[in-house]
This record gives C-alpha cells, structure tokens and sequence, in this order.
C-alpha cells in the first residue's frame, strides 16, 4: 500500500496518482470558499436558479458544491494530511 502512494517511478518524473487527487481537492477548495456577496454577485453566480445556459449550471454547481460537499472536503483534506504526515 505505501508503494501506490510513494510512486518512486513515476514521481521522479513529476507526477503521480495522489498529485492528481491533491490537486483536484485544491480546486474544490478554491471554489468552495468562493465569497457569494463578495465574488460571487458581481458575476451573477450567487443564486442558483434552474434553467438553461453555462451561467445557471456553473451557480447550481457552486451552490451544490459549498451546500452537499462540505464534509467530504473536509474528509479529504483530512486524508490528505494524514498521508503527507506518514509518507511524506
């Protein structure tokens, strides 16, 4: 198990499953903090309102994203920080 997450080959190289996983969860990160009265309303993104067109999906995606995936960012950040700490 410590092999699939330490990649020797393929980290020399500068890429590796977990590096992948860490990135997206600093994706979500990013979008989950977004300000809805401060960032968020100058875009119009701040409701989320069902309909047609990129706008109305990108605020329903955000909405969902702070609303249901709280606890599991949380979990994985938790994860994250638990494997850097043993493997390094």
């Amino acid at each position: 198990l410590a092999q699939v997450f330490a990649c020797p080959g393929f980290c020399a190289m500068g890429f590796c499953l977990t590096h992948l996983f860490e990135s997206g969860l600093l994706v979500l990160n990013g979008l989950s903090i977004l300000n809805e009265k401060r960032f968020l309303r100058k875009y119009g993104l701040d409701k989320p309102s069902f309909g047609e067109g990129v706008k109305n999906q990108v605020a329903t995606f955000l909405f969902a994203l702070r609303t249901y995936m709280r606890l599991p960012i949380v979990g994985m950040n938790l994860l994250i920080i638990l494997l850097e700490l043993v493997w390094g």
